[in-house]
């Protein structure tokens, strides 16, 4: 199933179904190369690193339908595209279970082999070309009389620093990932300090939440933000514990969660790809 969902207006529309259908297989979604920086030795090449550049993508699409049909699916994509683009928001481009940022920059009108249909190539920008899936769970606060069960507190790993809490939550998350992923954490208050340990690596910010305030900690745009809970929006970055980075990308796999149960967070994870997972995953 293919998608597109406007940034700007938050809408979707369904580009392999209904009146609309993309040629998947000639699409080239699962096309990608990385750039390969490296220096000329007397025997072959010594790599450098790896990068990548934006992609572009050429989508073919039928509009199906009678006369009116089409016209309205062809308008509708064109309007919520181009709102992007003049607000300068990307959209997503959603295949199976992930996404990917990115603009339609273009279209061209072709003739369709099938009878009342329309055939357009629409010219899609992915300026970070990866393919993410996101991945979230909750850590809701955890009573007094949940800390005390010791059955809790069986944390499986050793670290070379005593991270753990004396009572509180101790979770273990298995996400299905091969490298560390860019996430987004929302701490809720009322909490003061609030800290959680992530695979031993601390996550701490010095400020004081109120009921229906929170914060954020986004490691993609190395920010921290704070939300009021008359709707202010203050910058709380150098209010973040310094020791240790708290933007550092979280590893997958068997990832351990320890915090203090006084207060509740969210993690979302951004897993990126090269290209879409050929299977989904089942739920």
């Amino acid at each position: 199933m293919l998608k597109y969902r406007s940034g700007s207006a938050g809408e979707e529309l369904e580009l392999s179904g209904g009146n609309i259908r993309a040629h998947i297989k000639t699409a080239g979604l699962y096309d990608y190369e990385w750039e390969v920086n490296a220096t000329t030795e007397l025997l072959g090449s010594k790599i450098k690193n790896f990068g990548k550049k934006a992609k572009k993508y050429e989508i073919t699409l039928d509009f199906r339908g009678n006369q009116e049909e089409r016209a309205n699916a062809a308008e509708k994509l064109y309007e919520l595209s181009e709102r992007d683009i003049v607000k300068m928001t990307p959209g997503r481009l959603i295949f199976k279970d992930h996404y990917l940022t990115c603009y339609i920059i273009g279209g061209e009108i072709g003739t369709s082999k099938l009878k009342r249909a329309v055939e357009k190539t629409v010219y899609v920008y992915a300026p970070y070309p990866f393919w993410i899936r996101e991945e979230s769970r909750s850590f809701p606060p955890i009573s007094p009389d949940e800390q005390q069960d010791d059955a809790r507190l069986d944390y499986e790993h050793d670290y070379p620093y005593d991270y753990t809490m004396p009572y509180g939550g101790d979770v273990i998350w298995k996400v299905d990932h091969f490298a560390p992923c860019e996430f987004l954490m929302t701490m809720f208050g009322p909490a003061v300090d609030p800290r959680a340990v992530i695979n031993g690596h601390p996550y701490q910010i010095y400020t004081t939440l109120d009921t229906n305030e929170y914060l954020q900690i986004d490691s993609r745009n190395n920010k921290v933000i704070k939300y009021l809970a008359n709707g202010i929006q203050q910058d709380i970055y150098d209010l973040r514990a310094k020791q240790e980075s708290v933007f550092d990308p979280i590893t997958p796999g068997n990832i351990s969660v320890v915090w203090p149960g006084d207060f509740g967070f969210d993690i979302t994870l951004f897993c990126e790809r090269s290209e879409p997972r050929w299977k989904t995953r089942s739920s």
